[in-house]
């Protein structure tokens, strides 16, 4: 089982912890979801069995829940592994994303080459997992796939220093392409079902559960959302903002500024504007990804000012010893 559950991937970027599974590997996890599926119904028959075999005094010690339990569990982790190895195929298309420079992006055009190679990846692994496991799992597959991946894009998008105009429009495409087809990850056809379709047999619903897209709608809403506000002017910022994100807090908005790349003499402006107090606005300026990065810089200066220090006073302190030894000889 552990073999068939993929391995660590050493190699990591936004996806801690994420799992390596090699190529075909899902087809073993999946397998490992049917097996457990089916000992579980096993068990279950297994202990009505039992129970009308032995003697009546019995009955009542017959409890297989334990042993239940322990499947339900392998198949939690392999949903899980699931999730995992899909979002480490999409590692590195992921970082694409982040090292593109989208401060200079001056030119909308066709989606990313980025985008191509999510959904490339993406669509032939839950058309396998869906042909695969049985419906219930697969919905639960979809449902954390999304939530990971539109989580994972967002803190990716984040942590730009700053986007241009051009490149929120871009983004804002890309982002529209990968919903479109988030939306459509739980109906994708299985290769089974695409054989029945060609013989003229009607095959599932070709419509997404209503929550799972409510779910989705609703995380990619806060991707886009964001861009937006990127790309409307400074002066425009906090009407637009109150308009389009309704309970969006200071934090929000300073993410914005940040992505905008606005002076933090500006941000606090805004900030005020929008209602918080002036001096936490002006403090809050603290917080944001520059000032860390320029602490980060004078911490390290002060640490190499240290070290420096430290290796003086050493050298001094063995030429101090030396003399010590050579006044007794």
């Amino acid at each position: 089982l552990q073999l068939s559950l993929g391995k660590q991937d050493p190699k990591k970027h936004a996806l801690q912890g994420s799992i390596m599974i090699p190529k075909d590997g899902e087809v073993a996890v999946c397998h490992v979801v049917s097996t457990c599926e089916y000992c579980v119904d096993t068990i279950e028959a297994l202990e009505d069995l039992i129970r009308d075999t032995i003697d009546p005094e019995f009955k009542e010690r017959v409890d297989m829940n334990t042993a239940q339990e322990a499947f339900h569990d392998v198949t939690a982790k392999s949903i899980s592994v699931l999730v995992s190895g899909l979002m480490n195929r999409c590692d590195g298309p992921l970082r694409e994303l982040a090292s593109t420079n989208w401060s200079i992006f001056d030119m909308v055009g066709d989606e990313s080459s980025y985008v191509r190679k999510i959904i490339s990846a993406a669509e032939p692994f839950c058309s396998t997992v869906r042909g695969l496991i049985p419906s219930s799992y697969f919905r639960s597959f979809c449902d954390k796939f999304a939530m990971t991946f539109t989580s994972t894009y967002y803190n990716t998008m984040v942590k730009f220093k700053r986007i241009s105009e051009q490149g929120s429009q871009q983004l804002l495409l890309d982002v529209n392409n990968l919903k479109s087809v988030m939306l459509k990850l739980p109906v994708l056809e299985s290769k089974e079902s695409k054989s029945m379709k060609g013989m003229g047999i009607k095959t599932t619903t070709t419509i997404a559960p209503a929550m799972y897209t409510k779910m989705v709608t609703k995380q990619f809403k806060r991707i886009e959302t964001t861009l937006k506000l990127v790309g409307t002017p400074a002066e425009l910022l906090i009407d637009v903002f109150k308009v389009q994100w309704p309970g969006g807090s200071a934090l929000d908005l300073q993410t914005v500024m940040a992505l905008k790349g606005m002076k933090r003499t500006d941000q606090a402006v805004l900030l005020e504007k929008f209602g918080v107090d002036p001096v936490t606005a002006r403090a809050a300026g603290v917080t944001s990804e520059a000032i860390v990065a320029e602490h980060m810089v004078d911490l390290r200066q002060q640490g190499l000012n240290v070290a420096q220090k430290v290796n003086s006073d050493l050298v001094q302190m063995r030429q101090k010893v030396d003399d010590f030894r050579k006044a007794f000889r």
